[in-house]
């Protein structure tokens, strides 16, 4: 009788590899099932600068599911609204925020904390920032506006304390929208344009802010709609976005996004290595 244990029979129709004295045993199962993305591909599904990362990188996306729609979904969800109720759409003002505050808190905020989790175990350095940073804007944004809070009834919904407060909080938002705007250079055109509309409804909500700080009312109001359209621009890239990863994660005819992860790009192979943040 043969000493040779029956598993590694080959058979035709349930090939099992046999391994070999430098490779552990199913490792080379897992490369027959496993399907390798292209740069593009991986930018597309994962919005990471640059495409594809170290192998590491590449095994946790594999292990784990796809967090970037999570994140899309969360920052469209509660930007959507927003920007409606500045262009005043049926109705409604800046005071229906108010009606939101819950979405804000638990939709937007614990889905782009979760997404930001999740990122940064597969190792997507640059969408776990960005959705953990926007994950913390929609939170203060649900918790500002909840009518429990009062924060507006406090210092006054007129006051130079509150509207001057938020206008400079907006404009330091914007010049993080900024940073992220062009660290997003090697990612698609649309995701650039997402963070460009929304760094322009940042600043123009500090200067609409600014204005009702002042007592120019009528001018703040014009300012904080344009604010609302700029930012509707901003979600329409999202909802895009997400549209496109979602059509790519099911194996659908995929939309175009206007592939950047070739900008720019930083050639390490002359000095003997590679460079990823």
């Amino acid at each position: 009788m043969s000493d040779k244990p029956v598993n590694s029979l080959p058979s035709s129709e349930n090939p099992v590899p046999v391994p070999n004295d430098s490779q552990p045993f199913g490792r080379d199962l897992t490369r027959q099932i496993s399907v390798q993305l292209t740069n593009q591909q991986f930018e597309r599904l994962y919005l990471q600068p640059g495409g594809v990362g170290a192998p590491r990188q590449e095994d946790f996306t594999k292990r784990f599911g796809n967090p970037t729609p999570l994140g899309l979904a969360a920052f469209c969800i509660c930007l959507s609204p927003m920007t409606c109720y500045l262009m005043g759409f049926m109705g409604a003002s800046g005071a229906s925020m108010a009606v939101v505050a819950g979405p804000y808190l638990f939709t937007g905020g614990i889905g782009l904390y979760i997404a930001c989790i999740m990122e940064w175990i597969i190792g997507n350095t640059f969408p776990s920032v960005v959705f953990a940073a926007y994950g913390g804007f929609t939170l203060s944004i649900g918790y500002l506006n909840s009518p429990s809070q009062g924060i507006a009834q406090a210092l006054g919904i007129t006051s130079v304390e509150y509207n001057g407060g938020l206008s400079l909080w907006f404009v330091f938002w914007a010049v993080l929208t900024f940073v992220f705007m062009i660290s997003a250079l090697r990612t698609n055109i649309v995701f650039i344009g997402l963070f460009l509309f929304l760094d322009l409804l940042y600043i123009f909500l500090a200067a609409g802010y600014s204005n009702l700080a002042n007592g120019n009312v009528a001018q703040a109001g014009r300012i904080l709609t344009a604010a609302g359209a700029l930012g509707f621009v901003s979600a329409m890239c999202g909802w895009y976005l997400l549209l496109s990863v979602m059509l790519a994660i099911n194996g659908l005819p995929t939309i175009p996004v206007g592939d950047m992860s070739s900008f720019m790009s930083r050639d390490m192979s002359r000095r003997g290595g590679t460079s990823r943040v």
